[in-house]
Parts: C-alpha cells; structure tokens; sequence
C-alpha cells in the first residue's frame, strides 16, 4: 500500500469534482464515485511514498486554487484521467515545505518532478477517452475553489489523520 500526504478543498470544490465523478459514472466511464470509501474524497497529493515518514509538522494556511486542463497518466491497466492543478505560488511553496519534511516520497512527487492533479478516473481505455473529454466539457469551466485542509494518509491502516488543527 502507499502513504501519501494530500491536500483537501473546500465544500465547493470538493462538490464540483465529485459531480464530475459522477457524470463519468452516468456516462458509463469508470469513476472515483465508485469508490464509497470514507477517506475518498477530492484532494490533491503533495507526497505519496511506500511508506512515508513526516519529520515536524508543516506550516499551513488555506489558499485559493484553481483546476485546469484534462490530464491523461498511461498505464498498463488503462489511463489515469484527471484534472490538472494550476500550480500557484501557494501551492508550489506547501509542496517545497512537505517535500523537506517528508522522507520515503516516491521520486515522481518530488519538486521538480510533481504534476499537481486532482483524478477523476483509472482504468480509462483508449475507446473511453474521447467520451471522457466530450463529458467533462458538458460540464462547463474548470473550477476553482479554496484548499482547506492537509492530511496524511496511511495505506497500512487505511486511515487518514488531519495534519492541521480546525
């Protein structure tokens, strides 16, 4: 299992993703929404490693943030879809702080090597990618919205803790 710190959004933006789970689903694509699990919820991940150790606790502040463009990730069991992140100041500078505090980060998460993104599916097929993309343009612009919260998850013990104090 993989360990992973992530950022969560607020309510807003944590809705406008997952109704674009949803309408994959509706439209007979594989989704997230299928995934009914407490700990899934929209996020972006700033470290994901086999077994991730934290060393202090980072220095957080909500920010805005803004989803952009379709982002497809190959892989042999089919593509990851998701929803590129605009890589803002904010953004950039948490990923810096997690990245000096965490040990074990998989190298493709590594500043310098990270593609901010929130998924939205796995498994895509190449048939379902041209029906993904016409129903997430159906959908309307990319939102924005405000990062709220940092977690880290712990795939061992699938359990997630909250690394900010509300």
């Amino acid at each position: 299992m993989t360990d992973s710190i992530d950022v969560t959004f607020d309510d807003e933006l944590d809705a406008a993703v997952r109704a674009r789970w949803r309408a994959l689903a509706e439209a007979g694509l594989p989704s997230l929404s299928t995934h009914q699990g407490a700990s899934n919820r929209p996020h972006v991940t700033l470290a994901a490693g086999a077994t991730l150790e934290l060393q202090g606790r980072p220095d957080f502040r909500p920010f805005p943030v803004r989803l952009g463009a379709p982002l497809f990730f190959p892989r042999r069991s089919g593509a990851v879809l998701a929803l590129g992140v605009v890589p803002g100041v904010a953004l950039l500078e948490l990923h810096d702080r997690i990245a000096a505090l965490v040990q074990g980060a998989f190298d493709h998460t590594r500043p310098g090597f990270w593609t901010p993104h929130v998924t939205l599916s796995r498994r895509l097929t190449r048939e379902q990618t041209a029906t993904a993309l016409d129903t997430l343009a159906a959908i309307g612009p990319y939102p924005d919205g405000r990062v709220l919260g940092l977690r880290f998850w712990n795939g061992g013990t699938r359990t997630v803790s909250d690394l900010v104090d509300p």
